[in-house]
């Protein structure tokens, strides 16, 4: 052989040696799948690729940290990577792994606001969430802490579930829930019936409240919003129990006396006339539709039935008959 082709030979040799193994790693490496259960895996905020790489070895998603951080690192896949904690499926390759890490998918904690909570309840359950970061400094502070677009922090959020990162803040889940609220309430107002007796969404939001706290059954809120719409237009007292109940605060223990009606507070709509000066609870989007689209009808009172409805009057007298049945019967009375 000519010392011409045997050079070429050598160098062709090692060529092939060269490109072999970056062949390996680049194509074959990373689809090789690894043998490994379902689990969850936490990238750290801040944490480097030598760092993931032990970890995801020291818990057996790959097998390799080196040829991990140098096929990262050669596709550029290093600079895509996002902290948070994911749910990882079983036997994933390294190339599944950075995709799932590059892709921001980060396993998500449901955080329930119910319909009907009032801020207090609201702000216990969000201290009991262990995956929140708990920055918000109290109630009172919340209308300068968030962005908020209402005139009021009572019931200035939609209740909804709400998926969150583990580390999220308190603040950044009620200010989602705020702007959910913003676009629920403006969707509403946007197709109100005529001739309410609410002039303003904020006010809407009040009478939403009320009606939420009135009655657990759909088919009847937009009833229970007729009444409370041409009270309002006679300019006679709300007369509800829920505002009562709000005014009472702490002190409220299950049961209305007949004391309690004349409590001194601009909620107790037993004592004043118009609606309460804020939200007395988170209302949902069907009390909300219910309080800009009431019902036909000329009915002024209602009384619980006992079953989640409600029985509807025209008169004073057809009411007091309806108390008679459905809630003295019941006490015994």
């Amino acid at each position: 052989m000519s010392a011409g082709r045997l050079g070429f030979a050598i160098g062709l040799v090692l060529l092939t040696l060269m490109t072999a193994p970056v062949y390996y790693l680049m194509q074959l490496w990373p689809g090789q799948k690894t043998d490994h259960d379902a689990t969850i895996f936490n990238i750290p905020e801040g944490a480097s690729l030598t760092r993931v790489a032990n970890e995801l070895a020291s818990v057996g998603l790959i097998d390799s940290p080196l040829l991990f951080r140098l096929y990262a690192q050669l596709s550029g896949s290093d600079r895509r990577l996002l902290a948070g904690i994911y749910e990882v499926p079983r036997q994933q390759s390294a190339l599944e792994l950075l995709t799932l890490f590059s892709s921001g998918r980060v396993q998500q904690h449901a955080i329930r606001l119910p319909e009907g909570a009032n801020l207090r309840m609201l702000m216990a359950l969000l201290a009991e969430q262990e995956v929140l970061e708990h920055r918000a400094t109290g109630w009172r502070q919340l209308q300068w802490e968030l962005d908020l677009d209402l005139p009021f922090v009572e019931g200035a959020f939609f209740p909804d579930t709400y998926f969150v990162p583990e580390g999220a803040s308190d603040l950044s889940v009620l200010q989602r829930a705020h702007d959910a609220l913003l676009a629920q309430l403006q969707s509403a107002w946007n197709s109100r019936g005529s001739n309410l007796a609410i002039e303003t969404p904020a006010q809407a939001l009040v009478l939403a409240s009320i009606i939420e706290k009135e009655s657990d059954a759909p088919q009847d809120r937009r009833q229970i919003s007729q009444v409370f719409h041409l009270r309002l237009k006679k300019n006679m007292k709300l007369q509800t129990d829920p505002t009562v109940i709000y005014a009472l605060g702490e002190n409220f223990d299950g049961d209305i006396r007949r004391r309690d009606l004349s409590v001194d507070s601009p909620f107790n709509t037993y004592r004043y006339k118009g609606l309460p000066p804020t939200p007395i609870a988170l209302p949902s989007r069907a009390s909300i539709d219910a309080a800009v689209n009431p019902a036909d009808g000329d009915y002024l009172y209602f009384v619980a039935r006992g079953d989640g409805t409600s029985q509807f009057s025209r008169t004073l007298e057809e009411h007091n008959a309806a108390v008679r049945r459905y809630q003295l019967s019941k006490e015994g009375i």
